[in-house]
């Protein structure tokens, strides 16, 4: 039987689990602490480069069964999609979109959590969601091309793959499909989030007149 890694998503990225692993009968594990993998990634940056690129491999195999954006493109097509994007990474409190300005890219959550706050007439901040592996955030700007209507913040620390509006153009060219999916998106979050702020303005409303 091929050895099975599990846990190392969570080690490298320093965010939290996004899953659960239960053993359905006996299992015979070796476990590796974070100090002594660290240690040991001293003594050889290759295990660090190695761990690094498996990582990578993971998450990239992870997005394309489950994300609905890349579902909007054939499996075959999805591997080549999926090179367009480039690895970032964000510290807890740093934004990725920021509000009432073009977004600079489409990012494609693959570990770690962000919030989306958007904002009253009188610049409140609302709380819309927050948004995990599998979600993109940037779109209601890159596909409607207007300054976004929420902050996008990173929640803790996140790891984004990002497709530059540069690259955003040339992939909808090819892919119109994913055009399609995105627009539906970007469209329906734009309602959800004037919902959700006219909402929250109504309570307010409320409570004063109460």
């Amino acid at each position: 039987m091929i050895p099975l890694i599990f846990g190392e998503m969570a080690l490298v990225s320093d965010a939290p689990r996004a899953a659960s692993v239960r053993a359905i009968e006996a299992t015979r594990l070796l476990r590796f602490p974070r100090d002594t993998l660290e240690k040991l990634a001293t003594r050889d940056a290759n295990l660090g480069k190695e761990l690094g690129r498996f990582c990578q491999a993971r998450m990239v195999a992870n997005l394309v069964r489950h994300s609905s954006i890349l579902a909007a493109v054939a499996p075959a097509e999805r591997k080549a999609l999926m090179d367009r994007f480039e690895t970032r990474t964000f510290a807890a409190g740093e934004q990725l979109v920021t509000h009432g300005q073009e977004s600079a890219g489409l990012f494609l959550i693959a570990s770690g959590t962000v919030s989306v706050t958007g904002y009253e007439d009188e610049g409140d901040r609302v709380h819309i969601t927050d948004l995990g592996p599998g979600d993109v955030v940037g779109e209601i700007s890159l596909v409607l091309r207007r300054p976004a209507t929420a902050d996008v913040t990173a929640v803790h620390h996140t790891v984004a793959l990002e497709l530059s509006s540069e690259r955003f153009k040339e992939a909808i060219k090819e892919y119109p499909s994913l055009l399609a999916e995105l627009y539906e998106l970007a469209t329906t979050r734009e309602d959800e989030t004037k919902s959700v702020v006219a909402q929250e303005t109504l309570d307010v409303e409320d409570i004063v007149l109460l």
